[in-house]
Order: C-alpha cells, then sequence, then structure tokens
C-alpha cells in the first residue's frame, strides 16, 4: 500500500492531500491483464464530499468491443466514462487503459501521479465525443479537425490535412471544411466532433451520449457513423439512452443505477431476460 508522505512528494502542492487519499486506497499490484484489454477497472470510487458517485465499479472491455452504459440520468455513467481519461479522478481502485496506470505511474511501491503533459500524452490515445460538441468557435471545421494532431503529436501539417479531409468526408462534413462551427446544425457539429476525435487515430473512442443534444431527426445519422465505427473494429465505450442502438451494436451492456453495476452481460441478456427487477423497471419505462 502507497504511503501517503511519498504519494504527496510527487504531487503539486495544492493537490497533495486529494492524491494522498487515493494512494491510500489504491492497490498498487499490477493485474494479469491480456493483451486483448483495452479498460480495466477494480472496484473504482469516486467520492464527491460524502456522497459516493462511484461504488466499486468493475468493467473490462476488450480490443475491438463496444460496450455501451445504460441507466437513469445520475447513476455515475458519465462520471465513470471521465475517470478513464482522468478527466476525473477516481477515489479509490484501480483503473487501466491499455495495461498503464490511468492519471498514475507507480515505482517499486510508491504511486506518483502524472504530471499533466503526461497526462495530455496518454490521453491522446483516447477520443472522447462529448453531449455538447465543445468545437473550437474560432477555427474552421477543418481547423478543428487538425488541431490536435499538429499540436499534440506534432506530425506534419500536410499529411494531417488529407486525413481530416478523408474523415471529413466520412461522416459527411468534406464540403464544409471551411465553414465555421456557429454555422453548423447540431448533427453537423457533432459529425465534426466524431472526426476531431478519430483524427487522433485513438485505440479507444468514448461517447457520451452523442445524441442527447440533437433534434430527433438528425439522431440517426450520428448512430449510422457509430455503427460503422464499431463496424470498423473501433473499441468503445458509450453512455446512451438509445437502446435500439445498444442492442444492435453492443457486445456487452452494463446497467448502472446508484453508481453501482447492476448487471451486466450481453444485449440479448440484458436487455430481453434482465435478472435484476431495478433493470426490468428501467427498461420498461425506455422501450
Amino acid at each position: 500500500m502507497t504511503d501517503a508522505a511519498d504519494v504527496a512528494d510527487a504531487a503539486d502542492a495544492a493537490d497533495a492531500a486529494d492524491v494522498a487519499d487515493v494512494a491510500a486506497t489504491i492497490d498498487l499490484t499490477k493485474p494479469a491483464a491480456g493483451p486483448a484489454e483495452i479498460v480495466r477497472a477494480e472496484k473504482v470510487k469516486v467520492r464527491f464530499g460524502r456522497t459516493d458517485v462511484l461504488c466499486g465499479i468493475d468493467l473490462t472491455v476488450r480490443a475491438g468491443e463496444v460496450c455501451c452504459l445504460i441507466g437513469p440520468s445520475g447513476s455515475g455513467k458519465t462520471t465513470f466514462l471521465r475517470c478513464v481519461n482522468h478527466l476525473q479522478r477516481i477515489s479509490a481502485g484501480r483503473l487501466w487503459v491499455s495495461g498503464e496506470l490511468v492519471g498514475y505511474r507507480q515505482r517499486g511501491e510508491r504511486l506518483y501521479e502524472l504530471k499533466e503533459s503526461e497526462v495530455a500524452r496518454r490521453r491522446a490515445g483516447i477520443g472522447m465525443v462529448f453531449q455538447r460538441f465543445n468545437l473550437f468557435p474560432h477555427l474552421t471545421v477543418l481547423g478543428n479537425v487538425v488541431e490536435a494532431p499538429i499540436r499534440v503529436r506534432r506530425e506534419r501539417k500536410a499529411e494531417v490535412r488529407e486525413r481530416a479531409m478523408d474523415l471529413l468526408g466520412r461522416v459527411g462534413m468534406a464540403s464544409f471544411a471551411d465553414a465555421y462551427p456557429g454555422r453548423l446544425s447540431g448533427g453537423q457539429q457533432q459529425r465534426v466532433a466524431i472526426a476531431r476525435a478519430l483524427a487522433m487515430r485513438p485505440e479507444l473512442m468514448l461517447f457520451d451520449e452523442p445524441t442527447s443534444a440533437l433534434d430527433p431527426e438528425l439522431v440517426g445519422d450520428i448512430l449510422d457513423i457509430m455503427r460503422g465505427l464499431a463496424a470498423d473494429g473501433m473499441t468503445m465505450l458509450v453512455v446512451t439512452h438509445e437502446i435500439g442502438f445498444a442492442r444492435d451494436v453492443a457486445d456487452q451492456i452494463v446497467f448502472m443505477d446508484g453508481g453501482a453495476v447492476v448487471e451486466h452481460g450481453p444485449p440479448a441478456a440484458v436487455l430481453d431476460d434482465p435478472s435484476h427487477e431495478r433493470t426490468r423497471s428501467f427498461l420498461s419505462k425506455v422501450r
């Protein structure tokens, strides 16, 4: 178990207390993870003050799998998604992406929180699509897509531009390359957001209710793009209320409530023959 003082020595002074609290509850034993595991969570907890937001999440997502998180609002789905790329610190447990401890590194028996630059480097391999697009309003569509590969990965502009245009074509936005986000509809902005995430050539894509802010007639276009990614073998962790999409695309469905995993399994098991009454109650209201 990590000594809190060791962690505090490696953390910024302002964050030392928080890091020490985390270190005291994280097991540093390297998991016996197979090479096909992209996400591995063990007993992941998040606490805001005295409120437990995540209550010990265990989850494994393998390469090429699509895992859909479903459940009522406030059940902790988005919080867990944010933990995967260290936008949210965990309070206890452990979490790996591609075999690397998320947000920390260990040397012997000591745990060190990564510097922000190192967090950003590791985060570059994880694409995330938010509910509200989060495009840069001062950049064109093309500018939004090429920004991160050029600035973060230091890739050549010509190569990135070519890849960006290919991606924009894939999501049906190549003709809008010179437009600014303020001129686009919500569905168009979300397509650009997906292209932007893919431009970093991630090994894992996170989707946080990507259709929740869209008009109903635009939802199908985004789901079709995501179906295409799944067909291409992209590993995806998706928070969604689109039960039909989850049934069609997911390899596993995780139903969460109250910050905990109530049940999980293949779509046919969870959606058609749930074992838990809480799952049955939820599904009866969203179908």
